[in-house]
């Protein structure tokens, strides 16, 4: 007797087979899912606290949104820093809280990576601002950074 004729004689194997099969693909589907999700459940939390008034984020994320304030930021963070992990990619939560801050990968202190952390602290902290201060605030920022850079370029030794 073949296994296929095994399997045909229990009744009920074929039926068995094929819900394992769909549940293990639905898994592995999850799996690749779970991120993209929690950085659309992110942006989301992140939209919701643009308009809610100072001090009222928490008590509204508690009253209507069943889910711990920790796990909040963390998706909130997934979504703040979408660019620094793929999101398409095969990652846990964890793996790709872990890319963001830096956890579990070489050290790497160069002008790319700290460029790269400044970078995530100030659209961290724009994200925090009320909606009508935050195009004010990139502009101030712009204006910042490109005299920054003209005194970088600026030859030494020659005054202006």
């Amino acid at each position: 007797m073949t296994p296929t004729d095994i399997a045909k004689s229990n009744t009920g194997l074929e039926d068995l087979a094929t819900r394992i099969k769909t549940a293990h693909r639905a898994v592995r589907d999850a799996a690749k899912n779970i991120v993209q999700q929690a950085v659309a459940a992110g942006q989301a939390l992140n939209d919701a606290k643009a308009k809610l008034p100072h001090g009222e984020w928490l008590p509204w994320l508690e009253r209507h949104c069943d889910l711990s304030e920790r796990t909040a930021h963390n998706y909130m963070l997934l979504a703040a820093n979408r660019g620094k992990f793929a999101i398409d990619a095969d990652l846990t939560l964890n793996q790709a809280l872990r890319q963001i801050k830096g956890d579990g990968s070489p050290k790497d202190d160069g002008p790319a990576s700290l460029y790269d952390k400044a970078q995530a602290t100030l659209i961290s902290k724009l994200s925090k601002l009320l909606p009508e201060d935050v195009e004010d605030a990139a502009k101030r920022t712009i204006t910042e950074l490109e005299a920054a850079v003209a005194a970088i370029k600026k030859p030494v030794g020659k005054a202006t």
